[in-house]
């Protein structure tokens, strides 16, 4: 029998006490006991409702603690279902509420997962990504925002002025506030760094005004790059220029009439023959600086050992060196391990550093080449006795097209090309360049290590 059928039940037969009650009553009256009679039948009615309002209660209370008991220990982790083995409207209540759990347990399964899988999106962020809410306060925000801010300045519930202190941002994301617009700019937040980033203010939108996403990408890197990119033109601009200039004044000086003068005539093709050389010089060493550049990949990798490359470099130098009477020293011990590099390499880093030494070394001046081993390296030095180079030129020696004697180097056939080639050449094999020089004192030390072979 359901609850509400013992109900039924309970309040009928209330009802039968309650009317026997009045039975008793109303013949105590006809017959003269009315007093006594009254209050038995008080009694009665009071103990009637005492025992209805009992087994009614005991009969709701019974499921119900089944029920409550169950919410006390797994409701809250939803890993448990209710007993639906009660009869009636109690086991259809425990129906309803296991569909329900089911249900949540769903969902909070579905919530869970998305949040492992934004939380994996902004964990892969290279760029530092904030979360602010429609006050500017902090309400998210990555590992690279952490790393790049610090975790004790980086705190939720702050504003973002507190945690970049940068007055041109939270301008901008005061006005993206304001406006519901994104915005972005280029900026250097931290004056004591030469970092640059762009700056990306977005806000965020779904039936309300909630806040907004700032993203500050570090680009540096880039900046150099472009820069880098806009000397580069501008210098081999202006180095074709020259030579092309020079050739095509002389050939029109040439077509005007001075051909005729075999001397004149002479010379001018001279100077046209050594500007074409120059011209196809820089050819040369832009086609393998362009593909040491933009495919590093590229590079056949070998080995090789130093001796021979360097003897086969000084060998082909000889002529230039008799001829200024230098003298050469070699210093490389027998047991030097071969070079994690091929052979055709090597020899460009040499000869570059080499000619280099012989262009500029005086006549009757020295070069010496060493070569040791050095913590699974051999470093390799050249040095001669040349005057030297200024020391604020040191950093920019391995710049492309940079001379220090722009005139000299010209003079000499130099293109500004070839110690640029050295440092792509070495780095690019896991190896470092290095330059020192004492001006006025006689002395250039270039060196750069490279890895042993395995």
């Amino acid at each position: 029998m359901s609850w509400r059928g013992k109900f039924i039940l309970q309040t009928s037969l209330f009802s039968l006490l309650a009317l026997g009650s009045a039975y008793v009553y109303w013949r105590s009256r006809l017959e003269g006991q009315f007093q006594g009679e009254f209050i038995a039948t008080l009694f009665l009615i009071f103990a009637a409702v005492l025992l209805s309002n009992w087994a009614a209660l005991n009969q709701l209370s019974q499921p119900l603690q089944k029920i409550t008991g169950q919410l006390q220990w797994g409701w809250e982790e939803l890993e448990s279902e209710f007993p639906e083995d009660t009869p009636g409207e109690w086991g259809l209540l425990a129906s309803h509420l296991n569909r329900l759990v089911r249900t949540l347990r769903h969902y909070r399964q579905r919530i869970q997962e998305e949040r492992a899988t934004l939380q994996a999106v902004l964990d892969s962020l290279r760029d530092a990504l904030i979360v602010l809410d429609r006050e500017g306060r902090v309400v998210l925000f990555n590992p690279a925002a952490a790393s790049l801010l610090g975790t004790a300045e980086l705190e939720r519930g702050k504003y973002l002025l507190e945690v970049l202190r940068s007055h041109e941002i939270d301008k901008l994301l005061q006005e993206v506030l304001a406006t519901g617009m994104p915005l972005e700019l280029k900026a250097r937040p931290f004056p004591t760094t030469s970092q640059i980033f762009k700056i990306y203010v977005t806000p965020i939108r779904n039936s309300h005004f909630l806040g907004a996403v700032l993203i500050l990408q570090d680009i540096t890197n880039i900046r150099r790059l472009e820069q880098m990119r806009t000397e580069f033109v501008a210098n081999v601009s202006h180095e074709l220029r020259t030579p092309l200039t020079s050739i095509r004044g002389f050939v029109e000086t040439l077509l005007d009439g001075a051909w005729e003068d075999r001397e004149i005539c002479l010379h001018f093709l001279d100077i046209i023959n050594r500007e074409a050389q120059r011209l196809q010089q820089l050819i040369e060493d832009l086609l393998p600086l362009s593909q040491l550049e933009n495919q590093p990949q590229s590079i056949k990798r070998g080995q090789c050992h130093f001796r021979p490359v360097a003897e086969a470099i000084l060998a082909t130098l000889k002529p230039r060196i008799e001829e200024k009477d230098l003298q050469v020293s070699l210093h490389i011990p027998p047991d030097l391990p071969p070079l994690a590099i091929g052979e055709n390499y090597l020899s460009q880093v040499l000869l570059n550093l080499l000619d280099n030494a012989v262009k500029y070394t005086p006549s009757g001046g020295w070069i010496a080449v060493r070569a040791r081993p050095l913590n699974k390296k051999v470093k390799v030095e050249v040095e001669d006795s040349s005057i030297g180079i200024p020391e604020e030129s040191l950093p920019r020696v391995f710049e492309r097209f940079y001379r220090v004697d722009k005139a000299r180097s010209r003079e000499m056939g130099g293109t500004g090309l070839g110690l640029s080639i050295v440092k792509h050449i070495v780095e690019s094999h896991g190896g470092k360049v290095g330059v020192s020089s004492r001006l006025g004192k006689g002395s250039l030390f270039f060196f750069f290590t490279l890895p042993v072979a395995a």
